[in-house]
Order: structure tokens, then C-alpha cells, then sequence
């Protein structure tokens, strides 16, 4: 039996991935980072027909994707500091 986390494929871990199937590159910056969200969720806007619910969909959109980089990196680092 493999151990998953062990044996994680690094291209997994190195994107955050919307609900539309868009990848993100996971950057140590944080500032392009956000701007690379901020990009994308403004991509986003522009689909939507209905701007009356624009601002929650940008909200929730936004949301996942930097929760997901928190957590990405997070994995990262501790992934990286086993001895």
C-alpha cells in the first residue's frame, strides 16, 4: 500500500483549480497571486449575463481560490520541511 500524501504528483500541488476547470499557478508571491485571482474572477464577471448577483459570485469565486492557495501552500511547506 502507498502512502498518497507521500507520493503526491508535484504538478498537483503547484495550481489551484476553479469550479470553471481554470488552473492557477501557485506563486510565492503573494501579490501576484492575488492579482492572478483578482484576473481571474474579473474574467468571471464578464461571463455573467445578471449583475444583480455579480458581486457574490466574484465574492465566492475569490473566496475558494485563495482559500485553496492557503491551503496548497500550507501542504507545501509542511511537505517541506520534513526532515
Amino acid at each position: 500500500m502507498t502512502n498518497k500524501k507521500l507520493t503526491r504528483s508535484p504538478r498537483r500541488m503547484d495550481t489551484v483549480r476553479c469550479e470553471c476547470g481554470a488552473e492557477i499557478v501557485l506563486v510565492h508571491d503573494g501579490r501576484v497571486m492575488g492579482h492572478a485571482i483578482e484576473v481571474h474572477v474579473a474574467l468571471h464577471m464578464q461571463k455573467l449575463k445578471a449583475p444583480a448577483g455579480a458581486a457574490a459570485e466574484a465574492e465566492r469565486v475569490r473566496d475558494d481560490l485563495i482559500a485553496q492557495a492557503l491551503i496548497k501552500a500550507s501542504e507545501l511547506e509542511n511537505y517541506g520541511s520534513h526532515e
